[in-house]
C-alpha cells in the first residue's frame, strides 16, 4: 500500500496557532496551483516511473491502482468549493489512474461542509472527510479563532453521514479555560452526529504564529501543560467510553474506521507528497528510506515545483531507528516481523537492546508473546519522551 497526499495551500484566514503553510484569500487560483502540480509531476517523472506498484499479501485487488490511498489536506481544501475540488480530482485521475481505490480522505471546514461540496467530495472518488471541528464550544471557538459555529460543526458531520462519506473529526484540547466536561460534551456531541474517528491534539503554540502577539495584548492567555494533560486524559476516558479504541497516540476509531492514510506513516508504506512542504517517502529493499521535502510558500513553490527544498536518502540503521519511532505511534503494537523484513539491517537483539531502558521505565512492554513491541497502557502521554530516548 502507498499513498498521495497533495498540499492545498489556501485559508481564507489564518487561525491565530497555526503554523501551517497556506496563502490567506478568499478566491483561491485553482487553474494555476493546478498547474504548479502538473509541472511539479514532470518534473518528477524519473522518480515517479521508479515507483512501482505494490505487491504485497492483501494487495491483490490493488494491482491496478498503485497509489491505494489520497489525502488532500491544507491549508483548506475545502475553500476549493464544488467546482475547484472537480478540477483537482480530475487532474488526479488523468496523473494517477486508479488513485485512492481504497481510501480518497478531503480536509473540510465546517462551514464549507454542506451537501453540495459533499456531492463534489463523492464524485472525485472521495470517501472520508476530515473535519476541522476543533470544539464544539461557543467560548473554545472564539479562543481558537474558528469562524463556524457549534451548530455548523455538528451539521457538517450529519451532513458528511448523509452522504455516505466516513467521517474523521479533529479536536483541539487545553485551550486555556476548557474544562473536562466540556471535553465530555465535545466527545458525545461528535460521536453522536457520527463522527466514527476523533483526532485529539493539544493546543500548541509556535513562536512565529498570532497567538504569543495576543498574549502580549492581552487577547489571549498561553496553555498550561498540566491542564493540557488532564483534557488529553479526559479526552481518552470519554472516547473509550463512547466505544472508540484509541489505537494511535493521536486518534481514536471505532472499529474498521481507521485512517488508512494517516497508518502508511507508521507502517513504513511509501507516499508522495506534492505541493508546497509536502513530503516524500520511499523505502528501499536495504531498508533505507529517500526523503523529500518540497519548498514552504505557494509562490516559492511556484517558481519552481519540481526542486525539492530537501533531499537526504537515510541509511538502513538510521531509518531503522526512525522507523522504530514511528512504528510505536500505532498503540496496537508494533510487529517485529514486519518491521525486521522492513529494515533487514537490524536484528532483533538490536530492537532489545535499542528499548532496554524504556522497557526497563514499564514505558514499553513485550506482548503477544514476544512478537509485539508497544507503548505499555496508560504510558501514551510520554510517548515524545519514548521517542527522544529511541532517536538519541
Amino acid at each position: 500500500m502507498r499513498g498521495i497526499y497533495v498540499h492545498v495551500p489556501f485559508c481564507a484566514r489564518a487561525c491565530p496557532y497555526c503554523d501551517f503553510d497556506f496563502q490567506v484569500g478568499r478566491t483561491p487560483d485553482v487553474a494555476g496551483f493546478i498547474a504548479g502540480l502538473e509541472r511539479e509531476a514532470s518534473g518528477r517523472g524519473q522518480e515517479l516511473a521508479e515507483w512501482t506498484c505494490p505487491e504485497g499479501p492483501g494487495d491483490s485487488d490493488l494491482a491496478d491502482a498503485p497509489w491505494s490511498t489520497v489525502y488532500l489536506g491544507g491549508g483548506t481544501p475545502s475553500l476549493l468549493g464544488p467546482a475547484g475540488l472537480a478540477q483537482l480530482g480530475e487532474w488526479l485521475a488523468r496523473r494517477f489512474p486508479g488513485a485512492g481505490a481504497r481510501e480518497f480522505t478531503v480536509e473540510v471546514n465546517p462551514e464549507h461542509g454542506d451537501p453540495s461540496l459533499y456531492a463534489a467530495v463523492r464524485a472525485i472518488g472521495g470517501t472520508r472527510v476530515s473535519l476541522g471541528t476543533q470544539s464544539t464550544e461557543a467560548e473554545g471557538l472564539r479562543t481558537l479563532g474558528r469562524v463556524h459555529s457549534p451548530e455548523q460543526a455538528l451539521a457538517s458531520i450529519a451532513a458528511a453521514v448523509e452522504a455516505g462519506l466516513r467521517v474523521s473529526a479533529d479536536l483541539i484540547v487545553g485551550w486555556p479555560g476548557q474544562t473536562a466536561a466540556g471535553v465530555q460534551a465535545d466527545v458525545a456531541r461528535l460521536t453522536q452526529a457520527g463522527a466514527e474517528h476523533v483526532s485529539v491534539y493539544a493546543l500548541t503554540i509556535e513562536a512565529d504564529t498570532p497567538w504569543p502577539t495576543l498574549v502580549r495584548r492581552g487577547k489571549r492567555r498561553l496553555p498550561d501543560s498540566d491542564h493540557q494533560a488532564d483534557m488529553l486524559a479526559a479526552a481518552e476516558q470519554a472516547l473509550t467510553s463512547a466505544g472508540l479504541q484509541h489505537y494511535e497516540v493521536a486518534s481514536y476509531a471505532r472499529a474498521g474506521a481507521e485512517a488508512q492514510h494517516n497508518l502508511l506513516y507508521w507502517t513504513w508504506q511509501d507516499y508522495l507528497g506534492l505541493g508546497p512542504s509536502a513530503h516524500s517517502a520511499r523505502y528501499f529493499a536495504d531498508g533505507s528510506v529517500l526523503r523529500r521535502g518540497n519548498v514552504r510558500g505557494l509562490p516559492t513553490w511556484l517558481a519552481d515545483p519540481g526542486t525539492p527544498a530537501e533531499a537526504e536518502r537515510l541509511t538502513p540503521e538510521a531509518a531503522a531507528i526512525e522507523g522504530l519511532w514511528t512504528g510505536l505511534r500505532d498503540l496496537r503494537g508494533l510487529d517485529v516481523g514486519a518491521y525486521l523484513r522492513r529494515f533487514p539491517a537490524v536484528t532483533r537483539g538490536w530492537i532489545e537492546h535499542r528499548t532496554r531502558r524504556q522497557v526497563a521505565r514499564g514505558n514499553l512492554e513485550w506482548a503477544a508473546e514476544g512478537q509485539v513491541l508497544r507503548i505499555a497502557p496508560g504510558r501514551w502521554y510520554w510517548h515524545d519522551a519514548v521517542a527522544a530516548d529511541l532517536l538519541a
